[in-house]
């Protein structure tokens, strides 16, 4: 039998051991979520020299008919500049309409990895319900905007406010201003309209396949890839993330900000949805307190509930538009 004086250094080997493992762990879980960080938060392509249109179009979607129709029409379409409130130059499409004293306005926000031009089709349904100038961010680090990190919506929500406030100046007034985004774009319409400084021209937006937090996303696919999503690695990410951007994950939640939304929301999912699950538009639906709409497409994909039912999603705009009265 040991004696206590034997057994205590191998307790104590095997503690530090332990400790010695639980440090590399947590140095390799470090290094992992340092990627992790990059590789959500990063630009996704390079700022390039100047606009152009593809070479080739796919347009076997309503998206790409829609984008077909923007570079086929790119003139009509002006550039228009802004200095964000962090010194970012932020670019967008700006249409006029046929009537230059025309109040209507319809802002237009595309999402993450997009390029502007996918939200050419919704610019399409609008002009052929009214008259109404067309405007379509390009969202910072996309496009012709610069930046470095993505913001997800906390850093663009500002931006949507400042190119608001630019319509307003640019154009004669009192406008009646529609956002309209998807993805990403309707996470950043939600998380404006929360902010408590949403412009009084602004008079309802629709949030086409949002995320009730941009955490709860970030956790749903790591845990759909590697079946596993630990707490630990998520806090570790948004620590980056703050020391990067200077806000962590968690204030990324439209959901969160919903309750503050005084202007009647349109949201649109699509059933199918396995990107952004269709339950996130619900949970924000179930906190907003300003007049509200769900609209679930069957067998809908991740921003396909438009190309899957053109003809319901566009009635369904028309009923929106009415009740907000601009149509």
């Amino acid at each position: 039998m040991l004696s206590a004086s034997a057994v205590i250094p191998w307790v104590l080997f095997v503690l530090l051991c332990l400790v010695f493992l639980a440090g590399c762990g947590f140095v390799v879980l470090y290094f992992l979520a340092g990627k992790a960080f990059h590789f959500i938060f990063d630009r996704p392509l390079p700022l390039p020299a100047y606009d152009r249109s593809p070479t080739e179009i796919n347009q076997d979607t309503i998206y790409g008919r829609g984008q077909n129709w923007f570079y086929s029409n790119r003139l009509d379409f002006e550039d228009v500049k802004m200095t964000s409130y962090d010194g970012l130059s932020l670019a967008a499409y700006y249409l006029p309409a046929k009537e230059a004293d025309t109040k209507r306005l319809v802002i237009l926000i595309h999402g993450w990895k997009d390029v502007p031009a996918n939200m050419a089709a919704f610019a399409q349904m609008y002009l052929e319900k009214m008259d109404c100038h067309i405007l379509i961010v390009h969202m910072r680090t996309h496009g012709m905007s610069e930046g470095r990190y993505i913001g997800y919506g906390l850093s663009e929500s500002q931006d949507i406010l400042m190119w608001t406030a630019l319509m307003e100046e640019r154009l004669p007034g009192p406008l009646n201003i529609i956002y309209h985004g998807f993805s990403m774009g309707a996470a950043t319409a939600l998380i404006a309209a929360g902010s408590r400084r949403l412009p009084r021209s602004v008079v309802g937006l629709i949030a086409d396949s949002p995320y009730d937090s941009f955490e709860n996303l970030i956790g749903n696919l790591i845990r759909k890839r590697y079946r596993f999503a630990p707490r630990i690695f998520l806090r570790l990410i948004s620590h980056f993330s703050t020391m990067n951007i200077g806000y962590s994950m968690r204030q990324i939640s439209p959901a969160a900000l919903a309750k503050y939304i005084e202007v009647p929301v349109l949201l649109i999912h699509g059933t199918a949805d396995t990107f952004i699950p269709p339950h996130m538009s619900e949970v924000i639906y179930n906190r907003l307190q300003s007049p509200k709409r769900i609209f679930l497409v069957q067998d809908a994909e991740h921003v396909m509930s438009y190309d899957i039912a053109p003809s319901s999603y566009s009635a369904e705009v028309d009923q929106f538009m009415q009740y907000c009265g601009i149509l």
